[in-house]
């Protein structure tokens, strides 16, 4: 199993990320960052990040997406 899970869905214009694992240094903040570069790249702007089935998340799996919703 993946560390990280993650599945999208749309609400209205807002593109949601249901992520069910974790978000740590790795391949689950990797994860994270291509799901959220994909959905920028593809121009949505308005993207909720559910972390209700989220174990645990480090600064790494953060950090990793701050720098990214940044960049735009």
């Amino acid at each position: 199993m993946a560390e990280l899970d993650v599945s999208k869905r749309q609400a209205g214009d807002v593109t949601i990320l249901d992520l069910t694992g974790s978000v740590r240094m790795g391949e689950g903040a990797v994860s994270l960052r291509n799901s959220i570069r994909g959905l920028i790249d593809e121009g949505n702007k308005k993207i909720l990040l559910n972390l209700g089935h989220v174990k645990n998340i480090d600064s790494s799996g953060i950090g990793g997406t701050d720098r990214k919703l940044h960049h735009y």
